[in-house]
């Protein structure tokens, strides 16, 4: 493995082994069933953490449609919307990339 790609796998990779070994502690420490129900909590926490991507997005979408005051008077609408554009297209593309970095990860092995 390249250092690069070693550096980019750390933070996630501690964050993964501070998740397991804090299962594996409570896990050994209560019954089958307080366990069972604690971990099933995981799907409330993704729901939760959902929720809140959700929410920045629909707060972008917010400001992006209650910007027509904060546009600079010398802009003018091609400007604008080429702007407008370009960050959409930005957008998308980072959402191309990420699935890409996940790709790359599963093929570096």
């Amino acid at each position: 493995m390249k250092p690069p790609l070693f550096f980019r796998c750390v933070f996630p990779g501690i964050l993964t082994g501070l998740d397991d070994y804090f299962a594996a502690y409570g896990v050994s420490r209560l019954p089958v069933s307080p366990s069972a129900l604690i971990i099933a909590t995981q799907l409330a926490f993704t729901a939760g953490f959902a929720f809140l991507l959700f929410f920045c997005s629909v707060g972008a979408l917010v400001l992006a449609f209650h910007s027509s005051t904060d546009r600079p008077a010398h802009e003018s609408n091609k400007q604008y919307f080429i702007g407008f554009f370009m960050t959409l297209g930005a957008s998308a593309l980072y959402g191309f990339v990420l699935p890409m970095i996940e790709l790359t990860y599963k093929k570096a092995k």
